[in-house]
């Protein structure tokens, strides 16, 4: 993962379902659901402030070495590289919220199928088109390469923006002509597009990785078949945890070479396995507020997720002379010490809004955590804008020290502000 200012490319997100929702903890899920769980919302925001901050840091030389993602040769992690963990726990913790819902009214499973698979391609398809910025080639497409994604992104935008379901029949229809004309506009720069491979060749898109929204798209399908299949059995998804932690080990020792390509295709260890395995866990956390765990004590969901979270950091701590602690390789135990810093980190924001009722403090952070999609193509959007405007450097001044780190301050807050006003104004962004 390589981030930079106009391109950022650390942890992310995005919005996942809806959540509003509980699957039961076996069999069929209940019809009861629990109140609003606001902290998600907030959980959420607070992981896209990160985000955007880190991202923007990762441009800035000469500061603190924990400002930034540790070395991919070097063992270990900072603060930093929790941030993309703390997106995919995010996902996980949304699934049985939103899933349950549609099961408990009596969805039919092939349409909770569609859904899943729809959500996942459209992660895969988005975060395609965002690596391919590293290959792109002005020469041969016939735009540059600032105005090809600035058109890009924003047909994103309006092709996958929430439109209100009820609005008068003019505002429909300029609703569904706005669709029509981003995926047209889409299409066009597709079919235009051209890049250039290592070895100077002339190549449509490329996937030689998925990106951070591919990622997290690999991952969400992996999770919703799991919880599909199992009908959100908490002892079944648990095992299913385990599964996908030695599923990167298995792989990882040359157990699934016989897969041949699809190991390449996709990096069925890495992406299916430990990177799934952060979202698992927060299925698993998701699993506590539903369904019969809807009608827990708050202590007994309290002691769950505190002892969850103590014994998934120290199982990554056991393991980690196995594989060692490395967020590039995505390893066994990175998988379960961030993730246990994540369950730690979401207990905290529980217990202060939900069971504390302090929640004051969050509400910037809530339509923020409500938007994540927009929240994470909006940096790219503004650079390539303002470079199409012939501004490249307007709002990245300094890329060194304390200035630089101000900078990168003064960048993350606009973008905060930009998101919780789209959102207010209900540019909403829902794969």
């Amino acid at each position: 993962m390589k981030p930079s200012p106009a391109a950022p490319a650390s942890a992310a997100i995005l919005q996942t379902l809806p959540h509003r929702a509980s699957p039961g903890l076996s069999g069929v899920p209940s019809a009861g659901a629990p109140g609003r769980l606001v902290s998600l919302d907030a959980f959420r925001g607070l992981v896209i402030l990160a985000m955007t901050l880190v991202n923007y840091l990762a441009g800035v030389k000469n500061i603190p070495a924990w400002a930034k993602h540790l070395p991919p040769e070097q063992e270990g992690y900072t603060f930093v590289d929790v941030v993309f963990p703390g997106f995919l726990f995010i996902v996980g913790v949304a699934i049985p919220l939103a899933l349950h819902k549609r099961m408990a009214r009596g969805e039919s499973g092939f349409s909770l199928l569609r859904r899943v698979v729809t959500r996942s391609a459209a992660l895969l398809f988005v975060g395609v088109i965002m690596v391919n910025s590293s290959y792109y080639s002005a020469d041969a497409t016939g735009l540059s390469k600032s105005l090809w994604f600035l058109l890009a992104m924003l047909a994103v935008v309006a092709l996958w923006n929430s439109y209100p379901a009820v609005a008068p029949r003019m505002k429909q229809r300029i609703f569904l002509g706005l669709r029509a004309l981003a995926a047209l506009v889409l299409a066009g720069l597709l079919i235009a597009f051209r890049g250039q491979n290592a070895e100077g060749q002339v190549v449509w898109l490329q996937h030689a990785w998925w990106g951070i929204l591919g990622l997290i798209g690999w991952a969400y399908l992996v999770c919703c078949l799991a919880y599909l299949a199992f009908r959100g059995s908490s002892v079944a998804l648990m095992g299913m945890l385990g599964f996908l932690i030695a599923l990167y080990i298995g792989d990882k020792h040359g157990v699934l070479d016989w897969l041949g390509p699809i190991r390449s295709f996709v990096g069925v260890g890495p992406v299916l396995g430990s990177t799934a395995a952060n979202v698992m866990i927060g299925v698993l956390v998701g699993n506590s507020f539903v369904g019969e765990a809807a009608a827990l004590r708050p202590a007994v969901r309290v002691r769950f997720l505190l002892g969850f979270g103590l014994g998934l950091y120290l199982a990554g701590t056991l393991l980690r002379p196995l594989h060692g602690i490395n967020k590039t390789a995505a390893t066994d135990s990175y998988t379960l010490v961030t993730g246990g810093l994540c369950c730690l980190a979401f207990l905290f924001v529980y217990c202060l809004m939900d069971l504390g009722h302090l929640q004051r403090w969050a509400r910037p952070l809530v339509p923020i955590g409500q938007n994540a999609l927009l929240a994470y193509i909006l940096p790219g959007i503004l650079a390539n804008f303002f470079t199409v405007l012939g501004l490249p450097g307007l709002l990245w001044q300094y890329h060194s020290g304390w200035p630089g780190a101000l900078n990168a301050g003064v960048l993350t807050l606009l973008i905060m502000v930009i998101t919780w006003s789209a959102t207010r104004a209900g540019i909403l962004l829902r794969l």
